[in-house]
């Protein structure tokens, strides 16, 4: 299989984005947590708010099936602004080109850019000779040092507060189709990702390292050992999301990763 970009792998490639954050929302508000996150879905996109710094507050999929109109606009418009956010979208260069004309009538202003990338598993060599020993799948009575881990990774420590917040994190790792990867370092827990396959598709998402275990290999290793754990079980296709000129850019190219596009955050201010 070879895989070039066309509309019909960048639909898959956010519609698989959509249904993670279902799987997430629906983890998130099913298991007893102290918040709760909400959604406003709309035929083939998915709005999200979890909190006023919640990272998942954005729209994904417009345009990617149909064009878009004003009165979905509006309707996204109306959830960010019940919640006092500014409506942020996130758009496939994909999409429908009514999504780019509608939003920059609407005043609409570029927020960031990211990379979704994709790999060929079929035809994929680890270019590693061996999976890297430290890691393997977390248990579940390792959640919370999972969590933590990934945590302290995302702030640049360490180690969190007590006090932090960490739902975002323990719904990842309650997905229904998570597989939580870990780890261990002397001993420590010291970094960790997650592994979703869906059908032919595998994702890669939240990998994070804590900041004293950083420059020893571990996010190289993580991403290699996920991807032979996704082709072992018939996955065709793997992606994964970085932001521009990241260490996790480099990370996933060395494993064989290619540039599938850029998405690019716009933002409405409230």
């Amino acid at each position: 299989m070879t895989l070039f970009l066309n509309k019909k792998l960048a639909y898959q490639i956010e519609n698989d984005v959509i249904e993670g954050n279902k799987e997430l929302i629906e983890a998130w508000n099913t298991s007893g947590f102290g918040t709760s996150v909400e959604s406003l879905e709309l035929a083939n996109a998915l709005a999200v708010y979890g909190g006023t710094d919640c990272p998942i507050n954005e729209a994904v999929g417009l345009g990617m099936s149909s064009p878009v109109d004003e009165e979905t606009l509006d309707e996204i418009e109306h959830f960010y602004q019940a919640h006092d956010h500014p409506t942020v979208i996130r758009v496939c260069p994909l999409a429908h080109p009514s999504l780019v004309a509608l939003t920059k009538n609407r005043g609409y202003v570029l927020n960031g850019f990211s990379y979704r990338w994709v790999l060929d598993l079929d035809a994929w060599i680890p270019p590693m000779k061996e999976a890297d020993p430290r890691i393997r799948l977390a248990d579940q009575d390792e959640e919370m040092f999972w969590v933590q881990a990934i945590a302290a990774g995302f702030a640049d420590a360490d180690h969190v507060p007590d006090s932090q917040n960490l739902d975002l994190e323990r719904a990842f790792f309650k997905m229904q189709s998570s597989l939580p990867v870990i780890a261990f370092e002397d001993g420590n827990v010291a970094a960790g990702g997650i592994l979703a396959i869906d059908k032919d598709m595998a994702s890669l998402f939240t990998t994070s390292t804590r900041l004293s275990f950083r420059k020893r290999g571990l996010q190289k290793a993580i991403i290699d050992w996920r991807l032979r754990f996704a082709k072992e079980r018939g996955a065709r296709i793997a992606t994964i999301e970085t932001d521009p000129g990241s260490d996790s850019q480099r990370n996933v190219e060395r494993a064989g990763f290619q540039l599938a596009y850029v998405t690019a955050e716009i933002i409405k201010p409230g």
